[in-house]
């Protein structure tokens, strides 16, 4: 914003020439005049920028104190540039419609940031921004934002916050989505603990719950370990919870072929450019589709934007096309193994969750074209999980 403002203003860049130029710098700090970028010349002399006002200020001390002379070396900003056209009225005028559209520009919509949204999809939130009224090429002023935002809580599930703020002509809406509650199940509901998975069990404890099985007991998945019926006097109806610990036995396959298509670039592009005004798109080029058999596209859209941040109803669009051609590829035996090997294991790991791993092999076998990975590893895991009772079977267990 300094930029643009120092533009308006107008600046110069001038030269005192005088034999001390330390001196003619003190005497302009004396008489407070404003400058910056200050240097000294090869020839003793100092330069330095200064404002418009700055310059009719350092040149009324010159002329009092005789001091120095001034000269100027270059001039900058809008004060002088509309000096120079000032007799060339055509080219006034469209300057001065340019600043009108380009400040009525601003009072309009022309880009959209959403933010702050991971579940819910940037598309459902345009879309009910639309329905309520507000798009690209929306007056500013028409748009109630705190009417807009209440509106869309009630229209888009997921969301708890909605703000939107106006930079310019760019509107930035600010989500929050709502956080997913995890499924609690009630402390007070009868629930027994089951076997996640088959194994061998190493080690048990158990909070609340009438154990079943004990270390080095093989289960299936499904079995049950701990019940909630806890045969005490008349007996009572818990929720069971407990820690098991099992060894685990995991067999996890992958193939992929040796050889495979890819793609090998010949150095020829295409880029073509395309203007969007306001929705409207004008193509700066004759010949459409794709100018290859074979290509990847790329497009890039750039929004005309002015220093201090207003986005103009123009975007530059640019496409860009490069060829290639489809060549047989081969993958060696040994970088298929690595690459499998590392995708089992990624797999397992997930698999165990906060488990660990006790040992792991792998066998690799080639035949037809394809590499087959197994990999066979013993593990030791969590295997408890809790399962709420039906009302028929807390109903039963309770009539023993």
């Amino acid at each position: 914003m300094g930029g643009i403002m120092s533009f308006l203003k107008g600046s110069a860049r001038v030269e005192l020439r005088c034999r001390y130029s330390e001196r003619a710098v003190n005497i302009c700090a004396r008489n407070h005049v404003d400058f910056w970028d200050l240097e000294r010349a090869p020839d003793g002399s100092a330069r330095m920028t200064v404002s418009l006002p700055g310059y009719v200020r350092l040149r009324r001390v010159a002329e009092r104190t005789g001091a120095f002379s001034v000269g100027i070396l270059r001039r900058r900003g809008a004060p002088f540039f509309l000096w120079r056209i000032r007799k060339r009225g055509a080219l006034f005028l469209g300057l001065a419609a340019c600043v009108f559209f380009v400040g009525l520009s601003s009072l309009y919509i022309w880009e959209i940031d959403v933010t702050g949204n991971a579940r819910v999809p940037t598309s459902d939130i345009l879309a009910a921004l639309r329905a309520n009224g507000v798009d690209i090429g929306t007056s500013i002023l028409t748009v109630s934002a705190r009417d807009v935002a209440n509106q869309m809580l009630i229209d888009v599930d997921g969301l708890s916050f909605i703000t939107l703020n106006t930079h310019g002509s760019r509107l930035e809406v600010v989500v929050r989505e709502e956080i997913e509650k995890p499924e609690v199940l009630d402390p007070r509901a009868p629930t027994s603990v089951i076997a996640g998975k088959a194994g061998i069990i190493t080690d048990m404890s158990v909070q609340e719950g009438w154990q079943l099985r004990a270390p080095g007991d093989t289960v299936d998945a499904g079995d049950e370990l701990v019940s909630a019926l806890v045969p005490v006097g008349k007996g009572r109806l818990t929720h069971a919870r407990a820690s098991v610990w099992a060894r685990t036995w995991y067999e996890l396959t992958a193939r992929t072929p040796l050889s495979a298509r890819k793609k090998a670039y010949t150095g020829e592009k295409t880029v073509r450019t395309a203007l969007i005004i306001g929705g409207n798109r004008i193509n700066l080029y004759f010949s459409g589709g794709n100018p290859y058999t074979e290509c990847d596209k790329m497009t890039v859209y750039t929004p005309v934007t002015l220093p201090g941040g207003t986005v103009l109803p123009l975007t530059v669009a640019r496409e860009t096309y490069e060829e290639y051609v489809s060549v047989p590829g081969e993958l060696t035996a040994e970088s298929a193994q690595r690459l499998l090997s590392s995708r089992l294991m990624a797999e397992l790991e997930e698999l165990i969750g906060g488990g660990y791993i006790v040992k792991s092999e792998y066998d690799v076998s080639e035949a037809g074209g394809l590499v087959t990975v197994t990999l066979r590893a013993e593990c030791v895991e969590q295997i408890a999980r809790e399962r709420p009772l039906t009302p028929e079977e807390a109903e039963i267990l309770t009539t023993q």
